[in-house]
C-alpha cells in the first residue's frame, strides 16, 4: 500500500502495486464539486476544469488531489442581522471562545517548554502594559476607529477600520486603503492586535482595514483563508464608500497574518488562471484589485519551518492539524514558496515586498529568502528589505512603543504611496527599560 508522508501526500514504494481504480462515487463526487464550482463562481462562462485541480496537486505534491477538494464550496447565506441576533451571537461566541481554549490547551498539554512559554508572554504582556493600557484607551475611545464591522456569516467575521483624522483631506480618488491580517501562531490572533499599525498609519493617511478571522481550534487553515478571502472581497467592494480608492489597495499581513493574505492573493490569481476553483480559493475576488502585498516576519515555508516551530513549543501534532485537509496534513498546500514553485503565471502577481528582521527566531528570516528566490524564479516582482538584527515583534511591537523613528511604518507608507518624506518621529508610548527586558523574555 502506498505510504502517506507528514505532508500528506502519498508516496509510492518501487514494490507497491498500482493505485486501485476509482470507485463508482467518484464520478458523482467529482460532478457534485464541478456544480458547486460553477454555482460558487463566475468566469464569463468558461467551465472549470477539474483537471486543472490535479494539475496543481502534481505541481506542488507529486501527487494526485486526493481528498484535497475545499469541502466549503457553497456561497454563504449573507442575511442582514438586527442588533439582537448581533448581541446574541456575541454571547454565542463568549462561550465558544472558552470552549475553543480548553480543547487548544488539550493539544499544547502541560509540557514545561508551553507552560514556559506561556508565563514568558504574560511577562512580556506586564513589562509593556504602559504602552497597552494607552492603546487600549485609544483602540476603545477614539472616534477614529470603527469596531467589529461583520463582514460574513461566519464566527469572528468582524473587522476594525482605522481612519485617517477629520482634518485630513482625502486626495482625489480617497485615501489609499490597507487591508491588514494579524498574527498569532494561527491560535491567539486577533484583529486588535493591529490597533498599534492601524493607528500610525491612519494617522499619515491610509485608511487600515484590521481582520479577524477564526483561529484553531474554532478552525483549520482553510477556515481562516475563507474567511480572509471574505473579508479582502467585503473591503474590495466598500473601501470607496468607507472614503477609500479602490485602485489603491494593498494587502499587508504579519506572520502568519503574512502566510494568509499571500496564500490567498497567490491562490485567486492561479485559480483565475486556471478557470477552476481552488482549494482556499473561495470566495472569489479579483487580485487584479490588490496593487501589492507586503508580508512582514512573515511564514511562508510550513514545510520546511515544522520542526522548527515544534523545537519551539508549536507541537508538531497541533501543527499539522491546523495545516490540514480533510483530517490530513498538507504543508506543503499551505506554503506560498511551493504554491509559486513551476507556475506560468507568475508576472501576474502584484508587486510583492518582504520585510524582515536578520534576528527573527520564531519565522526564520531564510524562509523568506527562499520565498522571494522562488517568486524571482517565475518572474514576479518582488523585494526582500531585511532589518538588520530585528526580531520577530520588534518591528511591529518594541520599536513603535519606543517612539522615535518607525522604519516599518515608513517602508509601508512608501509602498503605498503615502507621504514622500516618511512618517515624522513619535512620543514613546513606554520607559525603554521596560521596553528591553520586554525584548527578553519574548517568547515569539
Amino acid at each position: 500500500m502506498p505510504a502517506l508522508d507528514i505532508d500528506g501526500a502519498f508516496q509510492a514504494s518501487p514494490s507497491s502495486p498500482p493505485p486501485r481504480p476509482p470507485s463508482p462515487d467518484v464520478p458523482r463526487r467529482n460532478s457534485f464539486v464541478a456544480r458547486s464550482v460553477s454555482r460558487s463562481l463566475s468566469w464569463g462562462g468558461a467551465s472549470p476544469s477539474l483537471e486543472k485541480l490535479e494539475m496543481r496537486a502534481q505541481r506542488i505534491f507529486g501527487a494526485k488531489l486526493g481528498e484535497l477538494q475545499d469541502p466549503l464550496m457553497e456561497a454563504d447565506d449573507m442575511e442582514m442581522r438586527t442588533a439582537l441576533q448581533n448581541a446574541l451571537a456575541a454571547l454565542e461566541e463568549t462561550f465558544l471562545v472558552a470552549r475553543l481554549t480548553i480543547a487548544l490547551y488539550s493539544y499544547l498539554g502541560l509540557g514545561t517548554q508551553w507552560t514556559g512559554k506561556l508565563l514568558r508572554l504574560i511577562l512580556y504582556a506586564m513589562l509593556l502594559l504602559p504602552g497597552f493600557i494607552q492603546m487600549a484607551v485609544y483602540y476603545f475611545f477614539s472616534p477614529r476607529i470603527t469596531r467589529s464591522i461583520v463582514y460574513g456569516a461566519a464566527a469572528r467575521n468582524r473587522l476594525d477600520i482605522h481612519r485617517p483624522p477629520a482634518n485630513q483631506t482625502a486626495p482625489e480618488g480617497g485615501f489609499p486603503v490597507v487591508i491588514y491580517i494579524t498574527g498569532g501562531a494561527w491560535t491567539i490572533g486577533y484583529k486588535a492586535w493591529g490597533s498599534l499599525l492601524g493607528r500610525r498609519l491612519s494617522k499619515h493617511g491610509v485608511i487600515v482595514y484590521c481582520l479577524d478571522y477564526r483561529n484553531f481550534p474554532q478552525g483549520t487553515v482553510l477556515d481562516m483563508l475563507r474567511d480572509c478571502n471574505t473579508g479582502i472581497r467585503w473591503v474590495l467592494h466598500h473601501a470607496q464608500q468607507n472614503g477609500g480608492d479602490p485602485s489603491r489597495v494593498h494587502l499587508v499581513g504579519q506572520s502568519c497574518g503574512a502566510q494568509l493574505a499571500t496564500l490567498a492573493l497567490i491562490t485567486q490569481t492561479e485559480q483565475e488562471h486556471q478557470k477552476a476553483q481552488l482549494p482556499g480559493g473561495f470566495p472569489a475576488w479579483s487580485p487584479q484589485r490588490v496593487q501589492s502585498l507586503i508580508g512582514v516576519s512573515g511564514v511562508y515555508n510550513c514545510f520546511d519551518l515544522a520542526d522548527h516551530f515544534n523545537q519551539r513549543g508549536l507541537y508538531r501534532r497541533l501543527f499539522d492539524r491546523i495545516m490540514s485537509v480533510n483530517g490530513r496534513a498538507a504543508l506543503k498546500l499551505f506554503s506560498p514558496t511551493y504554491c509559486v514553485k513551476g507556475v506560468e503565471w507568475g508576472a501576474q502577481l502584484p508587486r510583492v515586498l518582504l520585510l524582515h528582521g536578520t534576528g527573527d527566531t520564531c519565522a526564520l528570516f531564510s524562509n523568506a529568502t527562499q520565498f522571494r528566490d522562488a517568486l524571482q524564479e517565475v518572474g514576479a516582482k518582488v523585494e526582500l528589505k531585511s532589518y538588520e538584527g530585528e526580531t520577530h515583534t520588534s518591528p511591529l511591537i518594541e520599536n513603535p512603543m519606543r517612539g522615535g523613528h518607525d522604519q516599518l511604518v515608513d517602508d509601508i507608507l512608501a509602498a503605498v504611496g503615502g507621504p514622500e518624506k516618511g512618517s515624522p518621529t513619535q512620543s514613546p508610548l513606554c520607559p525603554a527599560f521596560l521596553i528591553n527586558a520586554a525584548a527578553r523574555v519574548c517568547p515569539f
